[in-house]
């Protein structure tokens, strides 16, 4: 089994060691300007078992091979997002020029991406929920990748898209989860995995947006007007969300325990308990990645429109985005 990580980043990295880890053959397609780097690739899991696994030479490739038996793609949503507009974009015709091998999206996607990305490769594309979390820890995108997995939070594959029974693209993506779980990634098959992530990504999105506009979490708290109109939309995308699929429990933090009571205490005892967690979602969901924000809010108020759904306070929250 040959796996290529489309994506070098934090969640690439992650699925990329572990495998190799697990003795699966595994290639990174980075952009041409990173081919040259030697760095090696190193995770560590900060629960659990506290693992820390090591790619020392890490293979960095700028196509997909002809041996590839399957493709993960951990890419950024503005790079899906941006196949909307340009089915002949550098990542469209990267993915078009390889094998048509089973393609796992581990990005967090929305429906019209996913249907740009497979329009675009011309095939059906597996959607993943993964079981992990985590942040590259340093400041140039060359250090140690932090993360969290627990037994309880699998990662999901699709079920409805990984093809019949005794297929190709089955029998590959099966050896794929054995390998993961065996490697202590549980993994499984889910129905309908394209829309709870979907509903899970718009129910969370107002979360990640706000702390992006206040520049980090202290940043919401002090600020009111965010900080009110973050909840407000959450729960706009809440209304959106149940439209879509199933939402993910993890997805209710901000309607269901955020308040005007309970926030500030709430972030007062994470940071003297668990230090490490507020500073992977100040680093994970906070200006590093504001235009994958951008486009992800606008995606959703989009879906928003076609819902027929009036959304002022995601309208306000976005406002707020772009100014900062």
């Amino acid at each position: 089994m040959h796996v290529i990580v489309f994506g070098a980043g934090a969640l690439g990295r992650i699925y990329g060691v572990r495998l190799a880890a697990a003795g699966v053959q595994v290639s990174f397609v980075v952009r041409p300007s990173r081919l040259a780097e030697t760095y090696s690739f190193v995770v560590e899991q900060v629960n659990g078992e506290k693992r820390r696994d090591v790619i020392e030479q890490p293979r960095r490739i700028e196509q997909i091979p002809a041996d590839a038996t399957l493709l993960l793609l951990a890419v950024r949503f503005d790079q899906l997002d941006h196949l909307c507009q340009n089915q002949d974009d550098a990542l469209a015709e990267a993915l078009r020029a390889g094998p048509a091998v089973p393609l796992v999206v581990l990005t967090p996607v929305l429906p019209p991406q996913l249907a740009a990305l497979e329009k675009a490769i011309g095939r059906r594309a597996v959607s993943a929920m993964p079981g992990v979390a985590g942040y590259v820890d340093d400041v140039d995108d060359r250090g140690v990748v932090r993360y969290w997995s627990t037994g309880i939070a699998s990662t999901l594959l699709d079920d409805d898209a990984s093809g019949p029974a005794h297929s190709t693209s089955r029998d590959a993506l099966e050896v794929l989860a054995r390998r993961l779980t065996n490697g202590g990634l549980p993994t499984r098959f889910e129905r309908d995995v394209a829309s709870l992530n979907a509903a899970s990504t718009v129910s969370f999105f107002p979360l990640i947006a706000s702390i992006d506009a206040g520049r980090g979490i202290d940043g919401v708290l002090q600020d009111k007007d965010l900080f009110e109109t973050a909840v407000a939309a959450a729960k706009e995308c809440e209304g959106l969300a149940k439209k879509l699929g199933k939402v993910a429990p993890w997805a209710h933090v901000l309607t269901r325990f955020v308040g005007p009571y309970t926030i500030k205490p709430g972030v007062a005892l994470a940071r003297r308990l668990a230090p490490e967690t507020v500073r992977f979602v100040e680093r994970h969901f906070g200006p590093k990645l504001h235009a994958q924000h951008l486009a992800m809010g606008e995606s959703i108020r989009e879906l928003g429109r076609e819902q027929g759904l009036d959304m002022p306070q995601l309208d306000h929250l976005m406002q707020r985005l772009r100014a900062s």
